[in-house]
């Protein structure tokens, strides 16, 4: 039976029995946890919590024990290291899921449904969750040719048999947390105890509000908003991302695995940065992992091209940039200045949205670059030798991709306002009495004098976040003084 705590989550006897092996496992000896009023151990607490300080010595301390470099990745490798079975009890099913990337992804379901005829549902991660990669191999792959024809889709070289075939695939693939497959359970360290969260695959979509179908189908309305509402050439940068897909497969610079490249964004769209040629070549499950966070290192090479002359962030996010990017030590410091930058900027379009609701576009379209839509861009050569050929469009379709290019820019203010269960609070909102002199502005048709209050209430709401951001980071969760109140807690 499942216990219901807190609305829809839940805690499968299951799962409680598997905490208190994990708290009272030796491997686990140090680490800071508490216990609530009913006596369950507390799984979660905040990264930047004085507790979560607590846990974050203890995985730093960790890491120099097992001799793994303080580095991107480096918590997630120990946690995978240290867990005593490598089987994660979900906390709502209370089945075991390996902690590994034994899962098939989703397009790697479609290859195995083709060859091998599962009939696996691609889209029900309860489904993708119930058979391991090796499972799945030894249960549905039943000749040797089925077993090359998996081979051979996944780069791997001819199997001897399915064993062989199996190991192969654990050794290329499994092993190298390829992107082709999903671990159980997502790892997150210091935040969960022991490095993993709750929820497993199998559970996570249907109990993870986070996750939920609806939710995930806007990250890409917000992605959309992010794109729209940026400076830089857009166009030009969307169609070089499109080169890197057609390259032929090369060493990923981050886990050296031989597959086709991806473009990572050195300066994230959606921390606001502006778009331009400014990519890294990055498999798309490193790419993934990285997220919309920067490193050290990229910082270091945004700040020498901006030293260069060219512009890297847009007008909405120079402040907060301005603000931190000399700041920045080391990686660690390089997340935290990705998630203040990422609630800036977050901010900055629900500001917008509002003020598009309120008074409509024309104000608005100063900050839009519908030019760019003018110009078709093909390339030729091979990316360390970029040759960049533009094409003016045709008065036709000049005027059909900007008025598309206006429209989607509007829609896409629309739908980031219309988002529920956002993981972030904004400290204005439609009733805030700082947007009345903007509003005022707007309707006297005094764009220049709205345009220099926006800037000047962008830069205070930036403040505002990243006093209360280093504040929490450095001396945990508690009031401090801010010009705002905040509009809607984070959840």
């Amino acid at each position: 039976m499942v216990k219901k705590l807190r609305g829809e989550v839940q805690y499968h006897p299951n799962y409680e029995k598997y905490v208190e092996f994990i708290v009272n496992h030796p491997n686990y000896a140090g680490l800071f946890y508490e216990r609530d009023d009913n006596g369950r151990v507390k799984w979660v607490v905040a990264g930047k919590s004085p507790k979560g300080q607590l846990r974050q010595s203890w995985w730093d301390n960790q890491c120099k024990i097992h001799n793994i470099p303080i580095q991107k990745g480096c918590y997630a490798k120990l946690a995978r290291l240290i867990h005593p079975t490598g089987i994660h009890i979900c906390q709502c099913c209370g089945e075991g899921r390996s902690i590994f990337y034994e899962y098939p992804a989703k397009t790697t379901v479609g290859i195995l449904n083709k060859i091998l005829g599962c009939n696996i549902d691609k889209d029900n991660d309860e489904e993708r969750a119930q058979n391991t990669i090796r499972e799945i191999i030894e249960q549905w792959c039943d000749s040797m040719e089925k077993a090359k024809a998996i081979a051979a889709a996944f780069g791997l070289r001819t199997p001897k048999d399915k064993d062989d075939l199996i190991e192969l695939i654990y050794s290329e693939m499994v092993d190298k947390e390829s992107s082709r497959f999903s671990p159980g359970v997502m790892c997150n360290p210091p935040d969960r105890f022991n490095g993993f969260h709750s929820y497993a695959l199998c559970c996570r979509t249907k109990f993870d509000t986070g996750r939920h179908s609806e939710n995930m189908m806007t990250y890409g309305q917000d992605r959309r908003a992010y794109e729209d509402w940026s400076d830089g050439d857009y166009n030009l940068a969307n169609r070089l991302m499109g080169e890197f897909r057609k390259q032929p497969p090369m060493a990923c610079p981050v886990c050296g695995n031989t597959e086709k490249m991806s473009a990572d964004h050195i300066g994230p769209i959606s921390l606001g940065f502006c778009h331009s040629r400014n990519f890294a070549p990055m498999c798309s499950g490193c790419n993934s992992s990285k997220n919309n966070r920067f490193t050290k290192s990229d910082v270091d090479e945004l700040i020498k091209i901006e030293e260069s002359g060219e512009q890297v962030i847009s007008w909405h996010s120079k402040a907060i940039w301005d603000a931190v990017k000399h700041t920045i030590k080391n990686d660690i410091d390089a997340k935290f200045a990705s998630s203040v930058m990422a609630k800036c900027h977050q901010n900055v379009l629900n500001i917008l949205s509002i003020i598009y609701k309120k008074t409509g576009t024309e104000f608005l379209m100063r900050y839009l670059h519908p030019e760019y839509s003018l110009v078709d861009y093909r390339y030729l050569l091979h990316l360390e030798n970029l040759k960049i050929i533009s094409t003016p469009l045709d008065s036709k379709n000049k005027r059909k991709n900007q008025e598309r290019y206006v429209r989607i820019a509007f829609d896409s203010l629309e739908e980031f306002s219309s988002k529920k269960n956002r993981k972030n609070y904004f400290l204005i909102d439609e009733d805030s009495k700082e947007l009345d002199p903007i509003i005022a502005s707007i309707a006297l048709r005094e764009y220049d004098k709205a345009d220099k209050l926006l800037r000047q209430l962008i830069q205070s709401v930036s403040n505002s976040i990243l006093e209360k951001e280093t504040h929490e980071r450095f001396f945990g969760y508690g009031e401090i003084d801010s010009p705002f109140s905040i509009a809607a807690e984070p959840e």
